[in-house]
């Protein structure tokens, strides 16, 4: 793993597009989620002036609940995690450097291995950064903070992100590997996502929403942790917990593209 990982990080090293796309990540990532509760608080106080009831103050950095607020929003910045993992696997087409790798000795399982590898540690370097604005947002506004409200059960949204990151992006190492160009893969991926939610726009019934790959992902975290008022005296329920069967439908679909992959690598005249 570790000598995959060395050849991987060898050949960005010196790749400027890859270190000017994972900066302005991190950049936009850490801006939006310091700046999200001056947003929700705005957009609470405008919904106040024409509100017939009373809605209370939202505060999205408070521990427990920030972990998954904020796990939550950063799954919109996964598109950018995305077209990293796109650029990288389309230029070993356009560069040969995937014919070049197979030359040197490389077997066709350790290629696919090193990219997973890649995939994983680009995963694991998203959910800590996540982990660590989290808790400098949520030590710096938390009244009461305690060790139990930091090593919370809400903890497993950070999870829920990496497996949601993690299954994301071997979804954009599945289009960048068949199409092998960028920006028809990039194009591909924004166009399949507008169609699921064209899809989910006609009410079809929620058994098979959750199965669609990209509601798949973002399933994990799908909804904040905020205070709503009752609705016909019943008071709304949201997502509590990361569900079993969707980070069960999640492996199934990277397992399934994964394995695609793999057959078409084995096969394939590189």
């Amino acid at each position: 793993m570790i000598r995959l990982l060395h050849i991987e990080f060898k050949k960005i090293l010196s790749y400027k597009t890859f270190w000017v796309l994972t900066a302005f990540y991190i950049i936009a990532l850490a801006l939006a989620l310091f700046l999200s509760q001056h947003i929700v608080t705005k957009i609470v106080e405008q919904a106040a002036k024409t509100s017939p009831i009373p809605l209370p103050r939202i505060s999205i950095f408070v521990l427990p609940k920030a972990w998954q607020n904020l796990s939550y929003l950063a799954g919109y910045f996964n598109i950018f995690l995305a077209i990293v993992v796109i650029t990288l696997i389309c230029n070993e087409f356009t560069f040969r450097t995937i014919r070049q790798n197979i030359v040197s000795g490389m077997s066709r399982t350790q290629y696919l291995l090193s990219k997973l590898y890649l995939i994983l540690v680009i995963s694991i370097a998203a959910t800590l950064l996540l982990f660590l604005i989290t808790l400098i947002l949520g030590v710096i506004h938390s009244h009461s903070l305690s060790a139990a409200s930091v090593f919370n059960v809400k903890l497993q949204f950070v999870f829920g992100y990496f497996l949601e990151t993690f299954s994301y992006l071997i979804f954009a190492f599945f289009l960048a590997f068949l199409l092998k160009r960028t920006g028809l893969t990039i194009i591909t991926l924004l166009f399949y996502t507008s169609i699921e939610q064209i899809i989910v726009a006609w009410k079809i019934p929620s058994a098979w929403v959750k199965v669609m790959p990209m509601k798949a992902f973002a399933r994990l975290v799908h909804f904040p942790s905020i205070p709503l008022p009752e609705v016909n005296g019943q008071s709304l329920k949201f997502q509590d917990y990361v569900g079993l069967s969707d980070a069960l439908i999640a492996v199934l679909y990277a397992a399934v593209m994964v394995t695609i992959i793999y057959l078409y690598l084995k096969k394939a005249d590189l």
